[in-house]
């Protein structure tokens, strides 16, 4: 049967500031706006709704392709693309406190129609990152 999906998935990437793989921020201050990018892919043969969370993790933060990380929820996105379909969303995020080696995570979840609930999908993305104080002159 052609256009049937062999092995269905979906796939999501993070991206620096300026849309690209690298580049990655690696030293914010506390409050400064973050900007990066999620790539999110569809193929999983139908329509998708996807909510990704932006969660705030460390060294310590569990995470697999079966737990979903337990950790401060920053943000959401909520994305419903077609099969065959990508979208590269942008994201701006602020950490309020000093934070070394911060892991923000980003966790792929998706909408269920049977059971009508979110649930994890086993994709994430994560980038390592510290906050540091402003210094007061």
């Amino acid at each position: 049967a052609s256009g049937r999906v062999v092995e269905p998935f979906s796939a999501i990437g993070l991206l620096g500031p300026k849309m690209k793989i690298g580049d990655y921020p690696k030293n914010v201050l506390v409050n400064q706006t973050i900007n990066l990018y999620l790539f999110i892919d569809n193929h999983e043969g139908h329509l998708m709704y996807y909510v990704i969370y932006a969660k705030l993790g460390n060294r310590s933060t569990m995470i697999n392709e079966n737990v979903s990380a337990n950790a401060p929820i920053l943000d959401r996105y909520e994305i419903i693309l077609p099969h065959g379909e990508n979208i590269t969303i942008p994201v701006s995020l602020k950490i309020q406190k000093p934070y070394r080696n911060a892991r923000l995570i980003f966790e792929m979840w998706i909408y269920d129609p049977v059971s009508e609930t979110l649930r994890y999908h086993g994709r994430w993305v994560q980038l390592w990152i510290n906050v540091t104080a402003p210094t007061i002159s």
